[in-house]
């Protein structure tokens, strides 16, 4: 797993207060891009979609990076970062359910764990508590999500001129979507093993 550690140093890093960052203004360039593939989506045109997503999955990974890299790690950044990814879950998987590329229930079931972990999270800020940190598990999970979708929009993009090629590349998006879905529950439950055994 160290791959989700790439670029951190020897010594340990601590959480600043800045807001203007390069891995920041990736993230918040993640959020404003989500429309666009949005609309791509539903008006069919797969490819250019297909791009904008592997490029907003290659700076998920990207960000991590250069604030590690970078000694650039913000609160704001560990709030907006995980935010954009679910952004990303929700607003895409509607998109991709309304190109029938997805059925309903695959969204529902990724969005039902975001819903209920940030509505734990929130209210542990509101009570100035501190939410659990994301774990290994977790980042493995949004990372196969992550590569879950694009792989989906491009057997999508492939067509059914290409039957083999797409049918191949749908089995290996369920493959990425199911054993993520396992990894993001166990996350949620790893969180909440956290914060009920916290002090009182």
């Amino acid at each position: 797993m160290r791959v989700f550690d790439i670029g951190a140093r020897d010594t340990p890093q601590e959480a600043t207060d800045r807001i203007v960052t390069v891995p920041n203004a990736l993230s918040l360039a993640r959020l404003l891009v989500l429309p666009f593939i949005y609309l791509d989506l539903v008006d069919g045109r797969f490819v250019r979609a297909f791009v904008l997503l592997v490029i907003f999955a290659a700076t998920d990974w990207l960000d991590g990076y250069l604030a590690r890299r970078l000694d650039q790690i913000t609160r704001f950044g560990t709030l907006l970062d995980p935010i954009s990814d679910r952004a990303l879950f929700l607003v895409v998987g509607l998109g991709f359910v309304l190109a029938e590329l997805l059925p309903l229930w695959a969204l529902l079931v990724v969005v039902a764990r975001d819903v209920a972990v940030l509505a734990v999270g929130g209210l542990l800020l509101a009570k100035g508590a501190r939410p659990p940190a994301v774990t290994r598990i977790g980042k493995a999970a949004t990372f196969g999500l992550m590569w879950a979708f694009p792989t989906w929009l491009l057997a999508a993009a492939v067509g059914d001129g290409a039957a083999e090629p797409q049918q191949a590349l749908e089995i290996i998006a369920w493959l990425f979507y199911s054993v993520s879905i396992v990894l993001y529950y166990a996350s949620a439950v790893q969180y909440a093993v956290e914060v009920l055994g916290r002090p009182r």
